[in-house]
């Protein structure tokens, strides 16, 4: 399958998408009917087995939107997600350009990475998808984004996004404040933006494209204009808020205050 949120990135325009840390395929489709761009099954925090991610994915195929997967620290994670289907990854915490290649090394096949080849797998359609235009397509549509979440990987941005191969840099907010000893202040700390800027100035000059998470509506436009063209939401502050106005429309109390 063509990947259309990397398409939609070549193309200059911004692709949004969900988070999901729990086991739902229906609520991933629904994302999927809601016109998101993506579907982030997140494996990192969730308490997913392999078999729940790959039902996700099904999902997020079935509703027509791109289903990647946030791997947790071991990188054998890479390949189990791409082989069940996974289109995309978002790989925490990566420092340093040793690490970035090495990402990129685990989800390309050869001769660009070192991804073990199984065509019985679900991503080669059980074999009848398997050979060399597989490989090669695998190799094109799948789509990295490495998550910026530290100083140390602020002060590398640079030497990260010079490694071939990854698509996106994407800031995780909530970790790099409190990284950086910020976890009171969170991300609106001035220098916490200031490390925010960094990165995207050094997108600007590689040419690699910048995301980030948000945690409402309102942000996704002022992170676009920012110069953020991939965004991601997790889907429990949007239930937070619909369910919240929802029990303060039938609340005259909550209503009052």
């Amino acid at each position: 399958m063509p990947n259309m949120v990397k398409q939609k990135l070549k193309n200059g325009q911004c692709a949004t998408g969900c988070f999901i840390g729990f086991h739902s395929p229906s609520v991933v489709e629904i994302l999927g009917h809601a016109g998101f761009d993506f579907v982030v099954i997140d494996n990192e925090h969730g308490p997913f087995s392999w078999g729940e991610v790959e039902e996700m994915i099904r999902a997020a195929e079935l509703a027509g939107t791109v289903p990647i997967v946030r791997v947790a620290y071991d990188k054998s994670d890479i390949q189990k997600a791409l082989d069940r289907g996974a289109m995309g990854l978002h790989v925490p915490m990566v420092n340093t350009k040793e690490e970035a290649e090495e990402v990129v090394q685990k989800a390309k096949y050869p001769p660009v990475g070192r991804r073990g080849t199984a065509y019985s797998c679900r991503s080669a359609q059980y074999g009848k998808g398997g050979g060399a235009a597989y490989l090669q397509q695998s190799n094109e549509e799948i789509l990295i984004a490495v998550h910026i979440e530290t100083p140390e990987a602020v002060d590398h941005i640079d030497e990260i996004m010079s490694v071939p191969g990854i698509d996106i840099c994407y800031i995780g907010p909530t970790d790099l404040s409190v990284t950086m000893g910020y976890s009171a202040e969170g991300p609106e700390h001035p220098e916490v933006q200031q490390a925010m800027d960094r990165v995207m100035a050094a997108g600007r000059k590689h040419g690699v494209t910048v995301g980030i998470q948000v945690a409402s509506a309102p942000a996704v436009t002022q992170k676009q204009q920012w110069g953020a063209p991939y965004i991601g939401i997790a889907i429990t502050p949007v239930l937070y808020n619909a369910l919240g106005e929802v029990v303060k429309a039938g609340n005259p109390l909550s209503r009052s205050k």
